[in-house]
């Protein structure tokens, strides 16, 4: 039996169970997180996939077996809502960096580590074509997955106005776009 008297359930010391949207949030991040150890690290990216989605997909199978019909059918509409959010940011992205691309003198091609991704993914003997598809898909994946992780980690629930909302997943793009600038140079040797 505890000595004096039991901590208050509010306290910030009392461990709580992370939420589904959590878990989802950090599960969301297992690409990301498979490319960041592949840049620093050197791992094999295919195995580093492979470990990462391994976890991610088990902590959310786990998390949905504990978790309330209703909390699930929540988490579904999160992870459907982001991977449609995703699809459409990233395409906005990709059409706002080749416009810009055409006033920047640069000699450097904005979508050349899409065909990288493609090359340490399947290799370099594979077909040049097939190569483009495996990129683009895992650069697509890649915008789903961060925009999932976004409304499960920030949109709190839903209870999130529109205009921080946007300011919010403004600042959310700013943190990608700033961690990608500051790996992609060094790692793509720009």
């Amino acid at each position: 039996m505890p000595a004096g008297p039991l901590p208050d359930p509010g306290s910030p010391w009392i461990r709580r169970r992370p939420t589904p949207l959590a878990v989802a949030g950090v599960a969301s991040l297992a690409n990301g997180l498979a490319l960041l150890l592949y840049i620093l690290g050197r791992v094999p990216l295919p195995l580093l996939l492979a470990v990462t989605w391994t976890v991610a997909v088990l902590a959310l199978a786990t998390m949905g077996a504990l978790s309330e019909p209703s909390n699930r059918a929540r988490l579904r509409r999160y992870i459907a809502i982001g991977f449609a959010a995703g699809i459409v940011a990233t395409l906005a992205y990709d059409v706002t960096k080749a416009i810009l691309s055409q006033v920047d003198p640069s000699p450097f091609n904005p979508f050349e580590a899409t065909r990288i991704f493609g090359t340490i993914l399947i290799g370099v003997d594979a077909p040049p074509t097939l190569i483009a598809i495996v990129g683009w898909a895992f650069h697509l994946t890649n915008g789903c997955t961060f925009a999932i992780a976004f409304g499960c980690l920030f949109a709190r629930g839903g209870r999130i106005s529109v205009r921080r909302g946007i300011l919010t997943g403004m600042a959310w793009g700013l943190f990608l776009e700033t961690f990608q600038l500051a790996l992609y140079p060094g790692w793509l040797d720009i």
